[in-house]
């Protein structure tokens, strides 16, 4: 499902409602969050293996989580101009973590990052899937304005497919892992 262009918000206005957000590596509950995330790419991953973190946000929580981890780790967001040539190079793993949902050019930026990856790369993505469409009007991940791309399992693993990578999900629900063949 898609909010229709016209009624997106001016990346002006996304960047102030990103102002409110409390995404900060001081809030315990947004590094707890951001600590599934990082647990699924410490499995996927060695040491010496490159990750990036694709719209890592203005303070780069993720980027900084994993680096404490001993993975090497770039934070990559458009809005804040973080990461400025990171897309020239090319990954092990490339993290979406409440991304896809904001992507103006969706099919264009998956493919785009599908070809970062190494051979045998991943995209990690999370984001949470609709409910049924009983419960689609009240449910608050479709009233944030920034959201206009929403998913199901089938769709997602759908997107894997167009840019030529296997889905899987994870097991933490939200979590998906999208890999290129060998």
């Amino acid at each position: 499902m898609f909010v229709p262009e016209a009624q997106w918000l001016r990346v002006e206005d996304e960047r102030a409602r990103y102002a409110h957000h409390d995404n900060v590596p001081s809030n315990e509950g947004y590094l707890r969050f951001l600590g599934e995330v990082a647990d699924v790419v410490n499995g996927l991953v060695e040491p010496d293996r490159r990750i990036l973190d694709f719209g890592s946000g203005e303070q780069a929580v993720l980027s900084g989580l994993l680096q404490a981890r001993g993975l090497q780790c770039t934070a990559y967001d458009p809005l804040y101009g973080q990461g400025n040539g990171a897309l020239d190079d090319r990954y092990d793993v490339i993290v979406l973590c409440e991304v896809i949902e904001h992507l103006r050019q969706l099919r264009t930026e998956l493919v785009r990052l599908a070809g970062r990856l190494r051979p045998g790369g991943r995209l990690v993505v999370r984001t949470q899937c609709y409910p049924a469409l009983a419960e689609l009007s009240s449910w608050w991940y479709a009233r944030d304005p920034t959201h206009i791309n929403f998913f199901a399992e089938p769709t997602l693993e759908h997107a894997a497919r167009i840019c030529g990578l296997s889905w899987r999900p994870s097991a933490i629900s939200d979590i998906s892992v999208w890999s290129s063949s060998e």
